[in-house]
């Protein structure tokens, strides 16, 4: 059973909020709530650690000239900057769904 007094934020609620910063705020709690996603950015932080260059082959518009290993560095490196994004939008989805239940209570049908 679920308590009557439990408060839903919606977007409509947040709607002051553009709706990107809305959906960043969704992804910022990740890296406070999701034990995972806090282990591929330290993943990520680990490599880019080790291989510096690696970043600036991502960050600039530059051709960068990598070793071997900074290949493979930078290869895992947007492998697990996709696994971010895949939480990333499970947590958009799920948002969703949350926000989805809050229309229906405001609505007056749960």
């Amino acid at each position: 059973m679920v308590p009557d007094e439990i408060k839903f934020e919606t977007f409509v609620d947040a709607q002051g909020t553009a709706f990107q910063e809305y959906l960043s705020t969704v992804i910022a709690r990740l890296s406070k709530t999701d034990k995972n996603y806090r282990s591929i950015q330290g993943k990520i932080s680990s490599i880019n650690e080790q291989y510096p260059r690696v970043m600036d082959a991502l960050d600039t518009e530059q051709s960068a000239a990598l070793t071997e290993q900074e290949c493979a560095a930078l290869i895992t490196v947007v492998g697990l900057r996709n696994q971010l994004v895949d939480l990333e939008m499970q947590s958009v989805y799920f948002r969703g769904c949350y926000d989805g239940v809050g229309y229906l209570k405001k609505a007056g049908i749960l």
